[in-house]
């Protein structure tokens, strides 16, 4: 027997553990991204939007620029991290799984543009868009927050390794991946769920 893709989905959500609460009422997610800053090539750069967006537009400007693939994220002590991460399904909420590999392919991103990120307080915002699967980044403070786009590319990795379900049917073989991952110290989390994008 085949499985379809929603029938998978509907095994995963429901063979999934609920870990706890997650997102405040007040937070709103958006669309709109954060604000990337950094340096490529000697190149300085200030661009709002997701990873794919702020890389889109560099490379339109300088058609040599490369991301760098080698690079490795900043670490933080784990102790900052609220390990182990929650995983969809979260409570109180109702996200839908993210295909891994266009999350995969958002972490890479978000590693090879070194860049600092600042997000306003008490808001939610994409920082990477692909295949309708993203990254957001959640601010839990009253203030405006920063954080090394590597370091935020952990948190989305820990969900790969700690969230994702795959599925393997005849000849199809597919991964799922969502949950969320709090910061314990600068008091906000990453979510790994599915977008219109």
């Amino acid at each position: 027997m085949q499985f379809s893709k929603v029938v998978a989905f509907a095994f995963l959500v429901g063979s999934s553990l609920v870990l706890g609460s997650t997102v405040p009422e007040k937070r709103v997610f958006t669309n709109n991204g954060v604000t990337f800053r950094g340096e490529v090539n000697g190149h300085a750069f200030e661009e709002t939007g997701t990873v794919q967006e702020v890389w889109a537009t560099l490379k339109a400007r300088h058609p040599e620029f490369e991301l760098d693939a080698t690079a490795v994220a900043e670490r933080k002590e784990k102790r900052d991290k609220v390990l182990p991460p929650l995983c969809i399904p979260v409570a109180g909420q109702d996200w839908n799984f993210a295909e891994a590999a266009a999350i995969d392919d958002g972490i890479n991103y978000l590693k090879g543009l070194k860049s600092t990120l600042s997000i306003a307080g008490n808001t939610c915002s994409r920082i990477s868009c692909s295949y309708n699967s993203a990254i957001h980044w959640c601010n839990d403070n009253n203030g405006e927050v920063s954080a090394d786009s590597g370091y935020l590319a952990s948190f989305a990795q820990d969900l790969q390794d700690h969230c994702q379900h795959c599925i393997s049917s005849g000849h199809s073989f597919f991964c799922v991946v969502g949950g969320q991952e709090f910061e314990d110290d600068e008091h906000y989390n990453v979510i790994v769920r599915d977008a219109s994008c």
